[in-house]
């Protein structure tokens, strides 16, 4: 781990080079940083009125952070120099490291600055403005805050856009990383939950270096009352597949991440605009208690438009029970029909006392948080006074009741700054866009549902590989104590005795293909030896070895179950509708190991087909139970193994089993 503390909490800092380095002093002091600010220039007497210093070796004390803003070769001579002063550390605004493939550069780098921390090479730097510090070589948006959220960016350019939200975040630190030669994610990450004067976090990031640290990390940000909100980009599948063509590799990058990020309790979102209002409700009294919410609004289309894109999120709007819906018509009058989401109509608009009363009401009740649908005149010379008159009653309500309550615009830009700081100062949550509102409480539910599980399994990155064939997989599984039906390999000559040994019916299956049911290579229930003549004329006469193995009977569904290395990230479980349509379906859910019970469970719950297992229409019930206890036998035997990827396509649950009846495995050599 890197201790950046030093660097991001300077009393001094060293800035070195030329146009970007001058920005940097001009940023410090449009942010009223109040430390000391030591220019490093050859030829300019100063920069911004602050005058400089010839060289580092002519600098008047050991800096505490450093801003190197000179080529890549001069980079390395600045870094070597300031590691042997004992400076704190160094952002390296050079780029033509690593990501240009000068690996043994960003290496040397490295060396050269020994214990001394770094942001970057490739770097932005970053803007502390809890104590006025800007590392930051061009405008950034933020200003002085006593408190409020950090942000950790890998784009440079990403995190600059972030600085300029108008959405009133509240940011106390953006931090981009660039190459993480010498310090990284995980890094800035620890700085932000040991500072307690970060309430929330947001990553922009690509890819974790260090799963296992960085999920010790969010056990003790949750603890702290700190949640990580994480926009990833770059989660394209196509990355992520192995050689060998098959089902569950589909999952890729994209489910591997989202599994780390389940298991770590962090929230995802899609956008930054999501990010941020996430974020920002997180910064406003932290997450919900749960998904259960009522909605206010002075409209009936405003009212439809909730329900209806409430319906891509888990939030309930149920109704309200009718103790409190006869307290809500008690504040109304006969006029106003009562539902959830609630139109209040206009009758009391700008009757402070009159709206406090009804939004308290609708307030006191089994939800978890209220909304109030508020979109005000944005134009300065628009008069917006009556809005803040809801808005004040509405945080009225919310002090009486000590319920959680949060303003949702419509429309973004229909909460101005001075609307949107009256609802602030009142502690309420000015949320701005509807979707993207009603994605951040979700997100903020979904929080306070889910905490870190602890670090997943260690996994290395596998060498040479052999893809091993169904029989052999299938004895191995057998042997570790996997369920698999008896069967017998044998060649053309032997299928009749083999079908014998095994008991009629049985399944024919041609071994040495990898998708045998497109070549032909599957025949299922033989009941008898001219069955199995007939199939196997069928059959491609270029097999010459076969599985003859038990049909199985009494199938309630069929499940895909797959364990394989995600390296860096852990072994990852899949499990999702099985046979021959999986690709189609796409009816998947991701775990990382270990996986607990209640874990497999619960992600067998969220499958689409979990209606089929629980007995769809009367029909009978797959033994769940079994499946469970099946992953987790199959979870124990292959984690930590030789074995580097399991796909077991379909895994066949009846009414009182789980049995694996076609096996892929993959083994490292």
């Amino acid at each position: 781990m890197v201790d950046l503390a030093r660097l991001l909490n300077p009393r001094s800092v060293a800035v070195i080079g030329g146009a970007p380095a001058a920005a940097v002093v001009r940023q410090c002091q449009k942010l009223g940083y109040t430390g000391e600010i030591w220019p490093v220039h050859p030829k300019k007497s100063d920069m911004h009125g602050v005058a400089c210093f010839p060289t580092i070796a002519d600098l008047p004390g050991v800096p505490d952070a450093a801003f190197i803003a000179v080529n890549r070769h001069l980079t390395i001579d600045a870094v070597e120099q300031l590691s042997a002063l004992g400076a704190g550390g160094a952002v390296c605004y050079a780029s033509g490291f690593s990501e240009s493939g000068e690996v043994a550069l960003q290496e040397r780098l490295v060396e050269v600055a020994g214990p001394m921390a770094l942001l970057g090479p490739n770097c932005y730097g970053y803007v502390n403005a809890l104590d006025g510090v800007a590392l930051w070589p061009d405008e950034h948006g933020c200003s002085r805050v006593d408190r409020g959220v950090g942000i950790i960016s890998q784009s440079g350019n990403v995190g600059l856009n972030l600085t300029l939200q108008q959405r009133g975040l509240k940011m106390a630190y953006m931090v981009t990383v660039g190459n993480q030669a010498g310090g990284g994610v995980e890094d800035a990450l620890d700085s932000f939950v040991a500072d307690d004067r970060v309430t929330a976090i947001g990553l922009f990031i690509e890819a974790i270096r260090d799963p296992r640290q960085f999920a010790q990390i969010a056990v003790t940000a949750a603890k702290k009352g700190k949640r990580i909100v994480a926009l990833q980009t770059g989660k394209s599948e196509a990355g992520a597949l192995i050689a060998a063509s098959h089902t569950a590799s589909l999952a890729g990058n994209r489910a591997a991440y989202a599994a780390l990020f389940a298991r770590c309790g962090v929230a995802t979102v899609e956008t930054p605009t999501e990010l941020v209002e996430t974020l920002k409700l997180l910064d406003h009294g932290g997450v919900l208690s749960g998904y259960k919410m009522a909605s206010l609004s002075c409209s009936g289309g405003e009212a439809s438009l909730v329900a209806d894109l409430s319906e891509t999120t888990s939030l309930t709007f149920s109704p309200f029970p009718a103790e409190q819906r006869s307290r809500i018509e008690a504040t109304l009058t006969e006029l106003v029909s009562v539902a959830n989401p609630f139109d209040y109509h206009t009758f009391m608009w700008g009757d402070r006392e009159a709206m406090a009363n009804t939004f308290g009401a609708t307030m006191d009740g089994p939800h978890d948080a209220t909304m109030l649908v508020l979109d005000a005149p944005p134009s300065p010379d628009q008069d917006s006074s009556s809005w803040i008159v809801a808005a004040d009653a509405f945080a009225d309500a919310a002090h009486a009741t000590g319920r959680r309550g949060v303003v949702v615009a419509t429309m973004p830009e229909c909460l101005a700054p001075e609307v949107r700081g009256a609802i602030s100062s009142r502690g309420i949550a000015p949320l701005q866009g509807l979707r993207e509102s009603l994605i951040a409480l979700d997100r903020a539910a979904w929080l306070g549902a889910h905490t870190p599980q602890g670090e997943p399994s260690s996994v290395t990155v596998p060498g040479a590989t052999t893809l091993v064939d169904e029989q052999r997989a299938k004895s191995m599984l057998s042997d570790l104590g996997v369920r698999v039906p008896k069967g017998v390999r044998a060649s053309r000559a032997q299928l009749e005795t083999a079908a014998s040994q095994v008991g009629y019916p049985v399944t024919l299956k041609g071994l040495g293909l990898a998708h045998k049911s497109e070549s032909g290579a599957v025949a299922i229930g033989l009941s008898d030896a001219p069955a199995l003549r007939s199939a196997l004329e069928a059959m491609p006469a270029s097999i010459t070895e076969f599985l003859v193995e038990e049909t199985v009977t009494g199938i309630v569904a069929e499940v895909l179950v797959s364990i394989r290395r995600a390296a860096p990230l852990g072994w990852l479980v899949t499990i999702g509708a099985g046979g021959v349509l999986t690709e189609l379906w796409k009816d998947t859910q991701s775990l990382l190991a270990p996986a607990s019970r209640t874990d497999i469970e619960d992600a067998i719950a969220r499958l689409r087909i979990a209606p089929i297992l629980a007995g769809y229409r009367g029909k009978p019930a797959g033994n769940v139970a079994a499946l469970v206890e099946f992953i987790e036998r199959l979870q124990s035997v292959v984690v930590g193994t030789t074995m580097v990827e399991v796909e077991l396509n379909p895994v066949l649950v009846t009414t009182n089993d789980a049995i694996a009846v076609d096996a892929l495995l993959i083994e490292e050599n």
